[in-house]
């Protein structure tokens, strides 16, 4: 099969894309998001994707940008026709064309049964299978952007062509790898295991099965009768038991009447003994109370004598601080009277210090006006100084220089020019511009000269082969004439003097600008509050000051103060002190004060603690009074309480004989006990009638299992149970001989899977050619007859690497070689081409390496494959293409 054509409308971000493909190597390249990837999937779902198909499969097709449904139009070569598909994916209403030239064309579902036939798979995807089977198609021809490094063999055989691969490689063996009868042999034996057992275990209704469920219900058969045997004999003894305990309940009987008559004439006893036992207890209590209540009285007796004596003396320590606090208070009235002093002083002192400063501010303003009025006076000089200046500034200035060394510079080249004139010998006269020039004399000329020789010969030498000079001299007299221009505007008679007057003009400016920025600095200071007003204003203040001065004028102030500044940073600290010596007399007072009433807190404490025992004595003197009113003195009630005693110590004794000749505990509660006899009682009566309902029911239990042969029964089911289990031996023994034979087959079998890996590993070895370093260096793979083509491992310097161990980019090119491998195996069921497309699948490989994929790629070429390589990077590619295409 050979792409030849793609047309798509609609799809994502095209609007409309046609593009052709090479019988070799097309290379398809763009930026990201050109649509390198929509054109991937819009040729790949056209192939394998019905297109009545609806779900995600077809609808991220759809285009966000262009109206209407996508639209995937394929050309292409397959069993030496080719065809023409086109597929228009909208849900339901999607139609599908299948068409060649000189025959009918296919529509909906025959178009989609024979592009299946063409593809060699078994049906095109509808909607519920897409998203399981769509990525199993053509994944070994086609690499999707992502997946170039996905190891294809360690996924499913239905991810790749397993069974045209076997086919192919069975043409390639030397010679047959199975017989028919074999694989006849093979294919019973696996419908014999499959008939007897599953993945899951036995099959059901196998007779396997049959033979266990048989076996299970003789089993359960066997168990039921030992378990009818086993109730009945354990119903045998159960009544045995049930009347043996009967006969041990009525025994119990005469026992509970005896001990119900002890308890009673123990109870007797004990309530005699109780009364007197609570009166001995009140006499005890009263005459506990009435010692009690003497301790007590004699203990706050001593307890008010001492509160009395530690009151005396707190009243006594109340009157000393009450005095301390008279005389702290004086002291803390003369500090304050001392710190209002000081403090009339600083406001006499700040009163002065305001007017000293008036008087500063007012001489200070008036001395800058002088001062701006004589910068004035010079600013107003200096710049009618500048006015009448001749000259000008320094642009004039450089352009007189300019003007001078152009003058210098046209007389050094007239200089250069000059001709020197020496007579050596002659016996004539010789003048040179009319001067006579003697033997031996030599004269200098610039420019055009004559020369005489006697008489008769007269010579014009123009130097410069009498070209130039002449200009040169006009050019130089031009420039003095504007030279000497130029100074009689400066006024100066050369460049010199102009440059001294120019820096002249510029000290002037310099100081002119000095005055300027110094009255700006004046006018700054002093701002609008130094104006006229302003000046009036703070006399007045001063004036006002001066009359409050003298006003008001503290008393012990010295004559005169010269610095007011210093006298009041005096007072300031003569009055923070006397503040600080005040805070610390108010403080003292308050420390003084609080404990004065913590001291009368406690005082107010020990009065009332006093009160309270008074009244907690005249309390018990009167509880003492009332119990001696009432019980008597306590000599009355110790002769009480011991009759009382010798009493109880009477009973008690007959209490502990009854016990003993009972065999009762002496400290039994016979009432208690009396209950406890009742319940055992009543619990004996339940017992019996429990017993007897329970006879009966065991009675009547026996009597309906006794009439069965229960040991008869037991030895028929252990009979059927053996016949059970040697039948399911017998077919256990049969499916495991099955199960074995297959086991036997599978391993003969992979046994010969060399024959179809040794192929493959072959071809994938002649693509990696390129890429093995070493003479030793192969692929390895393995091959077994069910799970196909597995364990992809490259054999490198000697070492085995498992395909997990390589680097990204490794991995991309041994699943390139496997897929190229694999394509050109099965190339021959498809008229000799098939198509391999890499979508980015070489991302991870580095520049050195890629000269060697191209290598790899143009082999395939080579032996007759397509190759399609879409990449963001097409330039490496394209001196191997055949068909270049830009998005």
């Amino acid at each position: 099969m050979r792409l030849i054509r793609c047309r798509l409308e609609s799809v994502r971000r095209h609007r409309v894309l046609e593009l052709s493909f090479a019988t070799g190597l097309t290379l398809v390249g763009g930026s990201n998001e050109s649509g390198k990837s929509s054109l991937v999937e819009a040729m790949h779902r056209a192939l394998f994707v019905k297109a009545t198909a609806t779900g995600a499969a077809t609808r991220d097709l759809r285009s966000l940008t262009h109206a209407g449904y996508p639209q995937v139009e394929l050309t292409f070569e397959a069993k030496g026709h080719c065809w023409s598909l086109q597929k228009c994916f909208r849900g339901a209403s999607g139609t599908s064309r299948l068409s060649r030239a000189g025959q009918e064309a296919f529509l909906g579902a025959d178009a989609e049964d024979h592009l299946a036939s063409l593809l060699g798979v078994d049906e095109t995807i509808g909607s519920r299978q897409a998203n399981r089977m769509l990525p199993t198609r053509w994944s070994h021809l086609w690499v999707m952007q992502g997946l170039a490094g996905r190891n294809l063999l360690d996924l499913d055989a239905k991810y790749y062509d397993l069974n045209g691969l076997i086919a192919a490689l069975e043409t390639q063996a030397e010679e047959s790898l199975q017989s028919p009868l074999d694989q006849h042999v093979y294919e019973q034996l696996e419908s014999l295991v499959a008939a007897s057992l599953t993945s899951r275990g036995v099959k059901q209704n196998s007779e396997l099965w049959k033979r266990r469920q048989e076996l299970q219900q003789a089993i359960e058969q066997r168990n039921e009768a030992e378990e009818r045997l086993a109730t009945y004999e354990r119903a045998c003894r159960d009544l045995d038991d049930n009347e043996q305990a009967l006969a041990d309940l009525e025994r119990q009987a005469p026992e509970l009447q005896r001990l119900r008559q002890q308890h009673t004439d123990l109870k007797d006893l004990q309530q005699r003994l109780a009364p007197l036992r609570l009166q001995q207890q009140q006499w005890q209590q009263e005459l506990n109370g009435l010692r009690h209540l003497n301790n007590a009285i004699k203990t706050a007796e001593t307890a008010m004598v001492e509160a009395r004596r530690a009151l005396e003396i707190q009243v006594q320590a109340s009157q000393n601080r009450i005095q301390d606090l008279e005389k702290q208070q004086t002291l803390l009235d003369q500090q304050d009277r001392e710190r209002l002093s000081l403090e009339e002083r600083g406001q006499f002192l700040r009163r002065g210090q305001d007017q000293q400063r008036l008087r500063a501010r007012i001489d200070q303003i008036q001395r800058r006006r002088e001062q701006q009025l004589k910068l004035e006076h010079q600013q107003a000089e200096l710049r009618r100084g500048l006015r009448t200046m001749p000259g000008g500034d320094a642009k004039a200035l450089s352009e007189l220089q300019t003007q001078h060394r152009r003058l210098r510079e046209l007389e050094i080249r007239l200089q250069s020019m000059a001709s020197r004139i020496e007579v050596i010998t002659t016996d004539l006269g010789v003048t040179v511009d009319g001067e006579s020039v003697a033997t031996g004399e030599a004269v200098h000329r610039a420019g055009a000269f004559r020369v005489a020789v006697g008489d008769g010969v007269e010579l014009v030498v123009s130097p410069g082969e009498g070209t130039g000079c002449s200009e040169l001299i006009d050019e130089q007299e031009r420039a003095r004439t504007q030279l000497q221009a130029a100074l009689t505007i400066w006024g100066v008679d050369s460049v010199d003097a102009a440059e001294a007057q120019c820096r002249s003009r510029d000290q002037q400016q310099q100081a002119l600008s000095l005055i300027d920025a110094r009255l700006r600095q004046l006018v700054e200071q002093d701002g609008p509050s130094e104006s006229s007003e302003a000046l009036e204003k703070l006399q007045t203040q001063l004036d006002a000051l001066q009359q409050q001065a003298a006003a008001f004028e503290p008393e012990h102030l010295p004559a005169e103060i010269v610095d007011f500044d210093q006298a009041l940073e005096e007072c300031r600290q003569q009055y923070r002190a006397a503040q600080e010596q005040l805070r610390t007399l108010k403080q003292r007072l308050d420390q003084s004060d609080q404990a004065h009433q913590r001291k009368e807190r406690q005082l107010q404490q020990h009065l009332l603690h006093l009160e309270r025992l008074v009244v907690e004595h005249r309390q018990k003197m009167d509880q003492k009074g009332a119990i001696e009113e009432r019980q008597g003195s306590p000599d009355q009630i110790r002769t009480r309480l011991e009759a009382v005693t010798q009493e109880c110590e009477q009973l008690q004794q007959k209490l502990d004989q009854v016990c003993e000749a009972s065999g009762l505990a002496p400290g039994l509660d016979a009432s208690q006990a009396l209950v406890a006899l009742d319940d055992r009682e009543q619990r004996l009566n339940r017992q019996l009638a429990d017993l007897n309902r329970e006879r009966g029911a065991l009675l009547e239990r026996c009597e309906r299992l006794g009439h069965r042969e229960l040991h008869a029964e037991l030895e028929e089911a252990i009979q059927r149970q053996e016949v059970a289990v040697q039948a399911e031996q017998q077919e256990t023994q049969l499916v495991d001989a099955r199960v074995l034979l297959l086991k036997r087959f599978q391993s003969a079998r992979s046994d010969l899977s060399q024959r179809y890996s040794a192929p493959l590993s072959n071809s994938i070895d002649g693509f990696l050619a390129p890429l093995l370093q070493e003479s030793g260096d192969r692929s390895e793979l393995r091959f077994d007859a069910k799970e196909g083509f597995s364990d992809l491992r490259l054999q490198r310097s000697g070492q085995s690497m498992d395909f997990a161990q390589l680097s990204g980019g490794l991995k991309e090119q041994l699943n390139a070689a496997v897929r190229m491998a694999m394509a050109h195996t099965l190339s021959e069921a498809h008229d000799g081409c098939l198509p391999l497309l890499f979508d980015d699948a070489f991302t991870n490989t580095d520049p050195r390496r890629l000269e060697l994929v191209k290598r790899m790629l143009r082999q395939a070429v080579d032996l007759g494959l397509q190759v399609v390589v879409l990449s963001c990077d097409p330039d490496p590619y394209v001196e191997i293409a055949d068909h270049v295409v830009s998005l």
